[in-house]
């Protein structure tokens, strides 16, 4: 009995330094494996709510997006959106598969992109063989870190990347414009709040335009 213990414990050891993934550049095993534990709490495809929990400053949506592809081994991850689930055992079953084409280590999809309800059922077919359980999530711990400068969206040139599929592409083209548009509204705000200022006297005192014109007129 004991020896078949051991054995077991041996097999769980060797399962997991197949874990071989690779890292994005800037990435440190470290952050690796705090991105690990966010997409575990919050959810692959949770972006936002990564970023939004401050455990990993200086990362960006873009960045987030790239190393959860590295750890899972596969470029598309449509089929895993809002699951919480084992990273280390897909990623296993992805190393393992053969006859398929790869880049940077991930599994290339060179099929069709399947519609609405094909989604919906691989989604759930994953939910079933790689989620974690209700427990495991309540025990994870993310540290916490403050940066008010890493960015919430992706950029044109992570979005142009071939790493998405059509549609992905047309959501984060759309959470770009959206990011835009709110930058332009703050500098139209910005400006129109300068112009209403006016300029400053001698004495360093805000005045106004026209009401300075005609203090000038009745003087004369």
């Amino acid at each position: 009995m004991e020896k078949q213990k051991r054995k077991k414990h041996g097999a769980h050891n060797e399962s997991k330094s197949l874990w071989n993934y690779t890292l994005s550049p800037g990435w440190s095993q470290e952050e690796v494996k705090i991105l690990k534990l966010a997409l575990q709490k919050f959810g692959i495809g949770k972006w936002r709510s990564i970023v939004q929990s401050e455990c990993l400053p200086d990362k960006s949506i873009g960045q987030i997006y790239i190393q959860t592809q590295r750890m899972l081994g596969q470029q598309s991850l449509g089929d895993f959106m809002g699951l919480q689930i084992d990273l280390e055992k897909v990623w296993i079953d992805n190393n393992q598969k053969k006859g398929v084409m790869r880049k940077n280590g991930c599994v290339i999809n060179t099929g069709d992109n399947p519609n609405k309800e094909e989604r919906k059922q691989r989604i759930e077919d994953n939910r079933q063989k790689y989620s974690i359980s209700q427990e495991e999530i309540n025990k994870i711990k993310l540290p916490r870190f403050k940066n008010d400068c890493v960015a919430k969206y992706f950029t044109i040139q992570e979005i142009e990347n071939d790493q998405f599929t059509t549609i992905e592409k047309l959501q984060h083209f759309v959470n770009l414009e959206i990011e835009i548009d709110k930058k332009l509204k703050k500098i139209q705000l910005m400006k129109s709040n300068t112009n209403g200022i006016g300029y400053h006297n001698g004495n360093g005192n805000g005045i106004n335009n026209h009401n300075h014109n005609n203090h000038l007129d009745e003087q004369k």
